[in-house]
């Protein structure tokens, strides 16, 4: 037996144990994304919603992708992302002061960093810098922030633009060499 199906026998004896805390739902769903078990993961994020629907967190993880793999990971990675949207906004309704949802709503390529990356997969850029200059606006000294930024001003060819928002992560975090790499594309 792996690690990951061990892991699912517990959460069920803890959900068993106690069926009303929706971090083990949650938790469970994190485990069944790490086994590409996508749909199934989508439930039990949706019965940790359905358990504790103030937790914003939920409703952001239920969009996410790639790295952090959470529920709109979940929604993302097979391509539902109108619905991945949907729950970022749900997390940004939730806990409009968090940072990362207006980035995540907005950014480009893979990153840690989900919800502007929806809205990139969507061609959507316009609307990705909004929630990007949200995001640096919330957290001006978050060098992710404005590498990303730079990213969508790259796509939309406006590159002097980005050179600036590449220099300023630079400056930010001058030993991250993915931002030299992005800068140099």
């Amino acid at each position: 037996m792996n690690q990951f199906e061990e892991g699912l026998e517990y959460f069920d004896l803890a959900i068993q144990q106690n069926p009303e805390n929706s971090d083990y739902y949650a938790n469970k769903a994190i485990t069944l994304m790490n086994m590409n078990r996508f749909e199934e993961a989508l439930n039990h994020y949706d019965i940790a919603i359905s358990k504790n629907p103030e937790n914003s967190l939920y409703y952001h993880h239920k969009g996410k992708q790639y790295f952090n793999k959470f529920e709109a990971v979940t929604l993302h990675k097979i391509n539902r992302f109108e619905e991945a949207l949907q729950f970022y906004n749900f997390a940004i309704f939730k806990n409009f002061d968090n940072s990362d949802y207006y980035n995540n709503k907005g950014i480009v390529f893979i990153s840690p960093f989900y919800l502007a990356n929806t809205l990139i997969k969507m061609q959507r850029f316009e609307e990705a810098l909004e929630y990007q200059d949200i995001a640096i606006s919330k957290n001006p000294n978050n060098a992710d922030y404005q590498n990303n930024k730079a990213n969508t001003l790259s796509q939309l060819n406006k590159y002097e633009e980005a050179i600036n928002y590449y220099n300023s992560a630079i400056q930010k975090k001058p030993k991250n060499s993915y931002y030299y790499y992005c800068k140099g594309k």
